[in-house]
């Protein structure tokens, strides 16, 4: 802005002096005007360039005075390799020496695994970190009286400032354990770089006196992921009743001679403006997104990692798209094309009852859109949580995409206001579920007190368009 500011200023300037000076002056006062405006251009690159100089530094002081040593090392590395051509790296080069010193003394004898996606270090008990950590990680062990473990990661990324790291246990069947967060457990978590990422699983087979407690142990991968730094896949043991520290992972990032592109196109439903519409780009399987604007109807992410992703329009109230799968390669630009749909209007009935009660059955209607959740709360008596996710429409359907209970799909001509909850209830392996209208479903979950089952079913009556197509030129003629 101040740029901006700047320039219509020198614009003005330079116009009222030509209106009194001849085709000579007025040449030469444009090349000054010019000059100016590209020195106070340089001042102030200048000045943000100072500014992020005293950013990383007290970020280094700050990284020696908590002990981590190890984020110290890579905070030096990058502070000397960008500004030390700033006046603030010379002014502050003699501290800068003394903290290089003592980062050089402080990880001598640290042992490190050292490869090109990551560096791996042992855990340093002695520091203030690590027993904050550890205190945190036993008291969550306590909590749960001995029937969870937890392993105590600390994760970096070698440039914080690009992105979030995801961290993602393995998704495979036998994979057992998750990241631990909000008193439950997770398939995928977020952090900031520098974070400790508490990793466990339950053991509820296990007896609370059980005197064994040091043979029972799980083994599983998670993964660390990003867009600019190399997925990396650690094997980590958990062992029950026991909070252990598992060592510290920095991340590298990933060189840009190593990175590609990636170009979306987005082809829109009749009707659809994509005014104002933004593009997200996440690591397959992550939460953690990337979010760019359309110009037109397309837009490139430039200079990613290679690898597996997820592509989609970003949260918008009036349409959407279903996530598509795409493959940047090394050194080439990978295109693909997304569908946007505006949202859609799900309406339908439902009935539900406890087991424990299988005469008073609860009856009502609910108005939904694609993209959102329900959590019943009132209508069904002890259920709060939701029930019914929708995915975004595809086009021609869209999918339960997840129901927190068991779901499965019926055919019956019986009438849905006498229909009784089938006998044989075998839900299907879930990976969501199309739906159209006419459908029904039942749904089942077991309540907290195990005093009974929860049981719902559900019929679609009715799935619009939100909002009308906007008229074509030629119609509004």
């Amino acid at each position: 802005m101040k740029r901006i500011l700047f320039s219509i200023i020198c614009v003005s300037l330079v116009s009222a002096a030509f209106a009194k000076a001849d085709a000579s002056d007025k040449n030469a006062q444009l090349i000054q005007a010019t000059k100016d405006s590209n020195l106070e251009e340089a001042k102030e690159s200048t000045t943000e360039e100072e500014y992020k100089a005293q950013k990383k530094f007290l970020q280094l002081q700050s990284s020696v005075d908590e002990e981590d040593y190890m984020m110290a090392q890579f905070v030096l590395s990058s502070f000397q390799k960008e500004f030390a051509g700033t006046d603030f790296y010379k002014k502050y080069s003699k501290k800068t020496n003394e903290l290089a010193r003592k980062i050089k003394k402080m990880t001598k004898s640290i042992k490190v695994e050292d490869k090109i996606e990551y560096v791996f270090a042992a855990p340093r008990l002695e520091t203030k970190l690590w027993q904050k950590y550890m205190s945190q990680a036993e008291m969550m062990v306590s909590q749960r009286q001995g029937r969870i473990g937890i392993a105590v990661l600390r994760v970096v990324f070698e440039d914080e400032n690009i992105e979030r790291p995801s961290v993602m246990s393995d998704r495979s069947s036998e994979n057992q354990i998750h990241i631990y967060q909000g008193g439950g457990y997770s398939l995928v978590g977020n952090c900031q770089s520098g974070d400790a990422v508490f990793i466990g699983s339950e053991f509820w087979n296990c007896r609370a006196s059980d005197s064994n407690d040091k043979d029972i142990s799980i083994i599983g991968d998670i993964v660390i992921g990003g867009i600019y730094h190399y997925p990396t896949r650690l094997k980590i043991e958990v062992q029950r009743g026991k909070a252990i520290a598992f060592g510290e992972v920095i991340v590298r990032s990933i060189p840009e001679k190593y990175r590609g592109n990636l170009k979306v196109k987005v082809e829109a439903e009749e009707g659809v403006e994509l005014t104002n519409a933004d593009v997200s780009l996440a690591v397959s399987g992550s939460y953690s997104w990337k979010t760019m604007p359309l110009k037109g109807n397309s837009c490139l992410f430039s200079s990613v990692g290679p690898g597996s992703y997820s592509v989609k329009l970003a949260s918008n109230s009036t349409f959407g798209s279903a996530s598509q799968s795409a493959v940047v390669v090394l050194g080439q630009t990978t295109e693909v094309t997304i569908n946007a749909y505006r949202h859609r209007s799900i309406e339908f009935d439902w009935r539900f009852h406890r087991t424990n009660e299988p005469n008073n059955w609860f009856s009502g209607q609910k108005t939904m859109k694609t993209n959102e959740s329900w959590q019943p709360d009132a209508e069904w008596p002890g259920v709060h949580y939701p029930v019914a996710e929708f995915g975004d429409w595809t086009g021609d359907t869209c999918k339960i995409r997840s129901s927190n209970g068991r779901l499965i799909h019926i055919d019956t001509n019986e009438p849905f206001e006498k229909m009784s909850f089938p006998l044989n209830f075998s839900p299907f392996s879930y990976d969501g579920c199309p739906i159209k209208e006419g459908d029904v479903f039942a749904w089942q979950r077991e309540e907290q007190k195990k005093e009974g089952f929860f049981e719902a079913l559900i019929h679609i009556r009715k799935i619009t368009p939100v909002g009308l197509p906007r008229q074509t030129k030629q119609a509004s003629q």
